[in-house]
Protein backbone atom coordinates (compact mmCIF):
# COMPACT_ATOMS: atom_id res chain seq x y z
CA UNK A 1 0.00 0.00 0.00
CA UNK A 2 2.64 2.43 1.18
CA UNK A 3 4.69 1.50 -2.34
CA UNK A 4 0.99 2.01 -4.67
CA UNK A 5 0.85 5.62 -2.74
CA UNK A 6 4.61 6.95 -3.71
CA UNK A 7 4.13 5.65 -7.18
CA UNK A 8 0.52 7.98 -6.89
CA UNK A 9 2.54 10.56 -6.06
CA UNK A 10 5.44 10.72 -8.32
CA UNK A 11 3.23 10.28 -11.26
CA UNK A 12 1.53 13.16 -10.11
CA UNK A 13 4.17 14.98 -9.47
CA UNK A 14 5.55 14.02 -13.25
CA UNK A 15 2.31 15.35 -14.85
CA UNK A 16 2.52 18.67 -13.03
CA UNK A 17 6.19 18.89 -14.46
CA UNK A 18 4.33 18.18 -17.87
CA UNK A 19 2.10 20.82 -17.75
CA UNK A 20 4.40 23.23 -16.04
CA UNK A 21 7.43 22.93 -17.75
CA UNK A 22 10.98 22.33 -16.01
CA UNK A 23 10.77 25.63 -14.76
CA UNK A 24 7.09 25.64 -13.76
CA UNK A 25 6.00 28.43 -16.82
CA UNK A 26 6.99 26.76 -19.85
CA UNK A 27 3.05 26.68 -20.87
CA UNK A 28 1.98 29.41 -18.59
CA UNK A 29 1.05 31.34 -22.16
CA UNK A 30 1.09 35.50 -21.29
CA UNK A 31 -1.92 37.27 -22.63
CA UNK A 32 -1.53 39.08 -25.85
CA UNK A 33 -2.68 42.43 -23.77
CA UNK A 34 0.15 42.11 -21.80
CA UNK A 35 2.52 41.93 -24.62
CA UNK A 36 0.67 44.60 -26.56
CA UNK A 37 1.38 47.09 -23.03
CA UNK A 38 5.17 46.39 -23.14
CA UNK A 39 5.00 47.48 -26.61
CA UNK A 40 3.68 50.88 -25.93
CA UNK A 41 5.60 51.22 -23.20
CA UNK A 42 9.08 50.81 -25.33
CA UNK A 43 7.08 53.67 -27.58
CA UNK A 44 7.24 55.78 -24.26
CA UNK A 45 5.12 56.95 -21.98
CA UNK A 46 1.40 57.47 -21.88
CA UNK A 47 1.78 61.79 -22.18
CA UNK A 48 4.00 61.34 -25.28
CA UNK A 49 2.08 58.50 -26.97
CA UNK A 50 -1.25 60.36 -26.57
CA UNK A 51 -3.48 58.74 -29.07
CA UNK A 52 -4.08 60.98 -32.27
CA UNK A 53 -0.99 63.24 -31.83
CA UNK A 54 -0.34 64.45 -35.21
CA UNK A 55 2.99 63.59 -37.16
CA UNK A 56 4.59 64.25 -40.40
CA UNK A 57 7.78 62.22 -41.19
CA UNK A 58 10.05 62.98 -44.46
CA UNK A 59 12.63 61.11 -45.89
CA UNK A 60 13.80 59.33 -49.41
CA UNK A 61 13.11 55.55 -50.64
CA UNK A 62 14.29 52.85 -52.82
CA UNK A 63 11.95 50.85 -54.78
CA UNK A 64 13.08 47.75 -56.40
CA UNK A 65 10.72 45.67 -59.01
CA UNK A 66 11.12 41.90 -60.39
CA UNK A 67 8.93 40.13 -62.48
CA UNK A 68 10.66 38.52 -65.72
CA UNK A 69 13.38 41.70 -64.96
CA UNK A 70 14.44 44.25 -62.57
CA UNK A 71 13.79 48.15 -61.94
CA UNK A 72 14.46 49.95 -59.39
CA UNK A 73 14.22 54.01 -58.48
CA UNK A 74 14.69 56.61 -56.06
CA UNK A 75 12.60 58.98 -54.65
CA UNK A 76 11.57 61.18 -51.49
CA UNK A 77 8.52 59.89 -49.15
CA UNK A 78 6.18 61.70 -46.43
CA UNK A 79 4.18 59.35 -44.31
CA UNK A 80 1.61 61.70 -42.41
CA UNK A 81 -1.07 60.54 -39.36
CA UNK A 82 -3.74 62.35 -37.49
CA UNK A 83 -5.88 60.49 -34.87
CA UNK A 84 -7.12 57.44 -37.18
CA UNK A 85 -6.25 59.53 -40.74
CA UNK A 86 -2.75 58.54 -42.07
CA UNK A 87 -1.21 58.23 -45.27
CA UNK A 88 1.70 56.49 -47.32
CA UNK A 89 3.08 58.96 -50.00
CA UNK A 90 6.17 57.92 -52.70
CA UNK A 91 7.42 60.09 -55.24
CA UNK A 92 9.65 58.83 -58.09
CA UNK A 93 8.98 61.23 -61.30
CA UNK A 94 8.85 58.32 -63.70
CA UNK A 95 6.18 58.01 -66.48
CA UNK A 96 4.86 54.80 -65.80
CA UNK A 97 5.58 55.06 -61.89
CA UNK A 98 5.42 58.73 -60.75
CA UNK A 99 3.68 57.96 -57.72
CA UNK A 100 2.55 55.25 -54.56
CA UNK A 101 0.10 57.08 -52.60
CA UNK A 102 -2.46 55.44 -50.33
CA UNK A 103 -4.77 57.07 -47.62
CA UNK A 104 -7.48 57.10 -45.26
CA UNK A 105 -9.60 60.31 -44.57
CA UNK A 106 -11.52 58.97 -41.81
CA UNK A 107 -14.28 57.51 -44.18
CA UNK A 108 -12.29 56.07 -46.89
CA UNK A 109 -9.29 54.30 -48.58
CA UNK A 110 -7.70 56.14 -51.92
CA UNK A 111 -4.70 55.39 -53.61
CA UNK A 112 -3.73 57.04 -56.38
CA UNK A 113 -4.10 56.15 -60.29
CA UNK A 114 -1.49 54.90 -62.26
CA UNK A 115 -3.96 55.45 -65.59
CA UNK A 116 -7.90 55.69 -65.69
CA UNK A 117 -8.90 53.22 -63.24
CA UNK A 118 -5.75 51.46 -62.94
CA UNK A 119 -3.73 51.07 -60.08
CA UNK A 120 -0.28 49.73 -58.47
CA UNK A 121 -0.20 46.43 -57.15
CA UNK A 122 -0.13 47.66 -53.60
CA UNK A 123 -2.34 50.29 -53.83
CA UNK A 124 -4.89 48.01 -55.42
CA UNK A 125 -4.28 45.67 -52.75
CA UNK A 126 -4.92 47.99 -50.33
CA UNK A 127 -7.86 49.40 -51.68
CA UNK A 128 -9.12 45.65 -51.36
CA UNK A 129 -8.62 45.16 -47.78
CA UNK A 130 -9.21 48.78 -46.31
CA UNK A 131 -9.31 47.63 -43.22
CA UNK A 132 -5.34 47.84 -43.40
CA UNK A 133 -5.60 51.64 -42.98
CA UNK A 134 -9.08 51.75 -41.38
CA UNK A 135 -8.39 49.31 -38.42
CA UNK A 136 -4.83 51.38 -37.95
CA UNK A 137 -2.14 48.81 -39.23
CA UNK A 138 -0.28 50.12 -41.88
CA UNK A 139 2.91 51.82 -40.97
CA UNK A 140 2.93 50.39 -37.44
CA UNK A 141 4.22 52.60 -34.24
CA UNK A 142 4.67 55.17 -36.97
CA UNK A 143 1.29 56.31 -37.44
CA UNK A 144 -1.34 58.06 -34.75
CA UNK A 145 -3.78 55.49 -36.10
CA UNK A 146 -1.89 52.42 -34.63
CA UNK A 147 -4.29 50.40 -32.90
CA UNK A 148 -2.50 49.53 -29.79
CA UNK A 149 -2.67 53.10 -29.21
CA UNK A 150 -6.28 53.09 -28.25
CA UNK A 151 -6.52 49.59 -27.82
CA UNK A 152 -9.77 49.86 -26.28
CA UNK A 153 -11.62 50.66 -29.19
CA UNK A 154 -9.71 48.36 -31.07
CA UNK A 155 -11.88 46.44 -33.66
CA UNK A 156 -9.84 42.76 -33.98
CA UNK A 157 -9.46 40.04 -31.60
CA UNK A 158 -5.88 39.13 -30.79
CA UNK A 159 -4.39 36.08 -29.89
CA UNK A 160 -0.83 35.42 -28.88
CA UNK A 161 0.83 33.16 -31.69
CA UNK A 162 4.28 32.15 -29.49
CA UNK A 163 7.72 32.95 -30.35
CA UNK A 164 9.41 32.68 -33.56
CA UNK A 165 12.86 33.22 -34.60
CA UNK A 166 13.21 35.32 -37.56
CA UNK A 167 16.72 36.15 -38.87
CA UNK A 168 18.39 35.25 -36.07
CA UNK A 169 16.23 37.15 -33.85
CA UNK A 170 13.67 36.51 -31.47
CA UNK A 171 9.88 37.54 -32.19
CA UNK A 172 6.93 37.37 -30.16
CA UNK A 173 3.96 36.99 -32.79
CA UNK A 174 0.46 38.15 -32.04
CA UNK A 175 -2.43 37.37 -34.25
CA UNK A 176 -4.67 40.29 -35.15
CA UNK A 177 -8.28 38.65 -36.49
CA UNK A 178 -10.20 41.35 -37.88
CA UNK A 179 -13.84 42.46 -36.03
CA UNK A 180 -16.23 40.53 -38.24
CA UNK A 181 -13.53 37.96 -39.61
CA UNK A 182 -11.64 38.69 -42.79
CA UNK A 183 -9.80 35.99 -45.50
CA UNK A 184 -6.65 38.05 -45.15
CA UNK A 185 -4.29 36.71 -42.42
CA UNK A 186 -2.39 39.36 -40.19
CA UNK A 187 0.20 38.16 -37.87
CA UNK A 188 2.06 41.28 -35.68
CA UNK A 189 5.48 40.52 -35.23
CA UNK A 190 7.49 42.21 -31.39
CA UNK A 191 11.10 41.96 -30.39
CA UNK A 192 11.52 39.39 -27.64
CA UNK A 193 13.55 41.76 -25.87
CA UNK A 194 12.58 45.33 -26.34
CA UNK A 195 9.15 44.28 -27.51
CA UNK A 196 9.29 47.29 -29.95
CA UNK A 197 7.28 46.04 -33.70
CA UNK A 198 9.39 45.28 -35.74
CA UNK A 199 7.59 43.09 -38.59
CA UNK A 200 4.08 42.86 -40.18
CA UNK A 201 2.53 39.80 -42.26
CA UNK A 202 -0.36 40.23 -44.25
CA UNK A 203 -1.31 36.85 -45.96
CA UNK A 204 -4.32 36.12 -48.69
CA UNK A 205 -4.63 33.11 -50.91
CA UNK A 206 -6.88 32.58 -53.96
CA UNK A 207 -7.54 29.28 -55.36
CA UNK A 208 -7.04 28.09 -58.97
CA UNK A 209 -10.14 28.81 -61.24
CA UNK A 210 -9.85 32.21 -59.16
CA UNK A 211 -6.93 34.58 -59.16
CA UNK A 212 -7.11 37.94 -59.56
CA UNK A 213 -6.09 39.16 -62.85
CA UNK A 214 -5.47 42.40 -64.08
CA UNK A 215 -1.58 42.50 -63.29
CA UNK A 216 0.37 43.70 -65.63
CA UNK A 217 4.50 44.03 -66.51
CA UNK A 218 4.21 47.81 -66.08
CA UNK A 219 6.74 48.59 -63.11
CA UNK A 220 5.42 48.13 -59.76
CA UNK A 221 2.93 45.83 -61.36
CA UNK A 222 -1.23 47.06 -61.92
CA UNK A 223 -4.82 45.94 -61.40
CA UNK A 224 -8.14 47.59 -61.56
CA UNK A 225 -9.57 46.78 -58.06
CA UNK A 226 -12.04 43.61 -57.81
CA UNK A 227 -11.03 41.93 -61.36
CA UNK A 228 -10.87 37.91 -61.24
CA UNK A 229 -10.00 35.76 -63.80
CA UNK A 230 -9.63 32.45 -64.48
CA UNK A 231 -6.45 30.39 -63.39
CA UNK A 232 -4.91 27.01 -63.37
CA UNK A 233 -2.79 27.84 -60.00
CA UNK A 234 -3.63 29.53 -57.19
CA UNK A 235 -2.20 32.49 -56.21
CA UNK A 236 -0.75 34.03 -53.15
CA UNK A 237 -0.57 37.55 -52.19
CA UNK A 238 1.61 38.60 -49.20
CA UNK A 239 2.65 42.02 -47.55
CA UNK A 240 5.18 42.58 -45.13
CA UNK A 241 6.31 45.57 -42.93
CA UNK A 242 9.88 45.63 -41.55
CA UNK A 243 11.00 48.59 -38.78
CA UNK A 244 13.86 49.11 -37.82
CA UNK A 245 16.70 51.53 -36.40
CA UNK A 246 14.56 52.80 -33.76
CA UNK A 247 15.33 56.27 -32.37
CA UNK A 248 13.79 58.72 -30.06
CA UNK A 249 11.66 61.66 -31.59
CA UNK A 250 9.17 63.98 -30.36
CA UNK A 251 9.75 61.91 -26.81
CA UNK A 252 8.40 58.78 -28.86
CA UNK A 253 10.56 56.14 -30.15
CA UNK A 254 10.21 55.26 -33.27
CA UNK A 255 11.86 53.22 -36.19
CA UNK A 256 13.51 55.41 -39.37
CA UNK A 257 13.80 52.40 -41.40
CA UNK A 258 10.47 51.27 -42.61
CA UNK A 259 10.07 48.70 -45.26
CA UNK A 260 7.07 47.30 -47.09
CA UNK A 261 7.49 44.31 -49.63
CA UNK A 262 4.52 42.94 -51.98
CA UNK A 263 4.82 39.56 -53.26
CA UNK A 264 2.47 37.96 -56.15
CA UNK A 265 3.01 34.64 -56.66
CA UNK A 266 0.74 32.28 -59.42
CA UNK A 267 1.03 31.59 -62.32
CA UNK A 268 3.93 34.23 -62.63
CA UNK A 269 5.28 36.06 -59.67
CA UNK A 270 5.88 39.94 -58.95
CA UNK A 271 8.38 40.76 -55.92
CA UNK A 272 7.90 44.75 -55.06
CA UNK A 273 9.65 46.32 -52.20
CA UNK A 274 10.03 49.83 -51.17
CA UNK A 275 12.68 51.03 -48.60
CA UNK A 276 12.34 54.38 -46.55
CA UNK A 277 14.67 56.07 -44.72
CA UNK A 278 13.05 58.71 -42.79
CA UNK A 279 15.22 61.66 -41.93
CA UNK A 280 12.47 64.42 -40.41
CA UNK A 281 9.89 63.79 -38.13
CA UNK A 282 7.51 66.86 -37.34
CA UNK A 283 5.19 66.55 -34.43
CA UNK A 284 1.73 68.51 -33.60
CA UNK A 285 1.20 70.47 -37.06
CA UNK A 286 -2.90 70.04 -37.83
CA UNK A 287 -3.99 68.72 -40.71
CA UNK A 288 -7.49 67.67 -42.19
CA UNK A 289 -9.23 65.00 -44.35
CA UNK A 290 -8.17 66.86 -47.45
CA UNK A 291 -4.92 66.19 -46.90
CA UNK A 292 -5.61 62.49 -46.49
CA UNK A 293 -7.48 61.55 -49.70
CA UNK A 294 -4.79 60.81 -52.49
CA UNK A 295 -7.25 59.86 -55.25
CA UNK A 296 -6.85 63.34 -56.87
CA UNK A 297 -2.92 63.14 -57.06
Amino acid sequence: MKGVTLFLLTLIAVIGLVKRGPAGTATDKPKAEEIISKHLDSIGTAEARAAGRPRVMVGTTHVTFRARGKAEGDGSCVLASQGEMNMVTMKFGGNDYPYEKIGFDGSKVTANQLGPGVYSNLGSFVRSYPLLLKNGLLGGSLSSAWFPLDLANSKAKLEYGGTKKIDSRQMIEIRYIPRGGSDLKISLFFDAETFQHVRSVYKHQIAAQMSRGGLGSRAGGVGREGELSASQTETRYELVEEFSDFKPEGGLTLPHTYKIRFSQVGAAAQYSDWVMTLQQFIFDQKMGPKDFDVSGN
